[in-house]
């Protein structure tokens, strides 16, 4: 129930037990003296998994200062729940002592020892909200209107938290990262990221030799449009969080999770030397001067790895034959005949070298497809250095020709 601000809220104030860690809440029966706890979200690092720095982050600092919830109450134990947050609440942080999650209203928890609330609690960027939010289904998008994801989007959607009755205060979390008791609220991430490096790499040592490599052309051709329905079963049991799940998976990074409309829609990633208007140019055009492998390293001989294409979201798909890579590369040679690091001179060779679309995971064998929650860091390395011209010489044996005895003198 909402606060009504009385006197005799301000006079009867009550101070929940602290649950335990398991998550399993404590219900109590108060009296009607006893107002009921106002009611607060838990978003720390109560499970292991999400990211908070013990000494100034909460679980979200790094993702956004607020999300969106809906919340559905069930007096006295009803089977149908009502619209407690009605069409939805934001959820926003405030640092303090303790630091605080809470709706921008105020909400109260109920009194009945069998009523309860269940809580759907999501994150969107760029407007792109689930266009289905129940107690027991939460989608973005549908099969004849998929959602098309852009780089920068970001969603998160949280463990459904059942049959809550009181704030949640994992002992182990508050001493961590100091954020009030609540509604123990993880979340995941529907989405995938993915970036990829550069470096040159070899394992042939050279002298009086310097490389230059310089990228010229990439592409990287993803789909980008998908649906994502996820569903959940009330465990009919105590307070509890629960996994979505998709079908009869959970829904976790162990999965891809989306689907994908049967003619997907393509995006093409690129970076090339053109210099037209309507190029997009994401991968960085970089350049490896000066690569002279005298030096070694770990039994190998290589650059500094250089960011290629930044860290982007991606939407999750599996990636057969749509996902596709290409790149060319020039390499020029110079003579460093003193052994200095001093190129001498302009190249002496200059080649471009063109890898052809390929399946990504064909060249990438160990990574078959981009799962929610989970980023993909790819290593492109390129070894500049062929095998040094050499010489292989022989020299065909003198032909000996004997002539016969001639007599010269006195000549006959």
């Amino acid at each position: 129930m909402i606060n009504n601000k009385q006197n005799i809220m301000k006079k009867f104030f009550f101070f929940a037990a602290a649950a335990l860690v398991a998550l399993a809440a404590c219900s109590k029966v108060e009296t009607i003296e006893t107002p009921a706890r106002k009611i607060g979200f838990n978003v720390g690092t109560y499970k292991a998994g999400t990211k908070a720095d013990p000494a100034t982050k909460h679980a979200l600092q790094d993702e956004t200062n607020s999300f969106s919830s809906k919340a559905w109450l069930h007096a006295n134990g009803a089977a149908a729940g009502t619209d407690f947050f009605g069409t939805g609440e934001t959820v926003s942080f405030t640092a303090g002592t303790p630091n605080v999650w809470e709706p921008s209203n105020e909400y109260f928890w109920p009194k009945a020892a069998d009523s309860y609330i269940n809580f759907v609690s999501w994150f969107a960027t760029n407007s792109k909200n689930p266009t289905t939010v129940s107690e027991t289904a939460l989608q973005w998008g549908t099969s004849a209107a998929p959602v098309t994801i852009a780089k920068d989007d970001n969603f998160l959607f949280a463990d459904e938290a059942w049959r809550f009755s009181s704030n949640n205060n994992p002992a182990t979390y508050t001493a961590v990262s100091g954020v009030s008791e609540g509604v123990p609220t993880l979340f995941h991430h529907a989405l995938a990221k993915v970036q990829f490096n550069v470096k040159l790499k070899t394992t042939t040592q050279s002298t009086k030799t310097i490389w230059d490599v310089a990228i010229q052309t990439a592409s990287l051709k993803i789909g980008k449009d998908g649906y994502l329905a996820l569903t959940n079963a009330d465990p009919s049991t105590a307070a509890t969080t629960v996994a979505w799940k998709v079908g009869s998976a959970a829904a976790t990074s162990d999965i891809v999770g989306w689907a994908h409309p049967s003619s997907p829609t393509l995006e093409t990633i690129v970076e090339t030397s053109s210099t037209a208007s309507d190029v997009t140019k994401d991968f960085a055009k970089l350049t490896f001067e000066n690569f002279a492998p005298k030096t070694l390293t770990d039994g190998k001989y290589e650059s500094a790895a250089q960011e290629f294409l930044a860290e982007r979201t991606v939407l999750p798909q599996t990636l057969g034959t749509t996902v596709k890579f290409a790149m060319t590369f020039k390499i020029s040679l110079f003579h460093d005949s003193n052994n200095d690091g001093n190129k001498d001179g302009a190249a002496y060779s200059e080649e471009i070298v063109t890898l052809t679309e390929e399946n990504l995971a064909t060249l990438v064998n160990t990574i078959t497809a981009w799962n929610m929650n989970t980023k993909y860091v790819y290593n492109v390395t390129i070894d500049p250095v062929g095998k040094k011209v050499l010489f292989d010489p022989a020299v065909v044996d003198w032909a000996t020709v004997t002539s016969v005895d001639t007599e010269i003198y006195p000549r006959p």
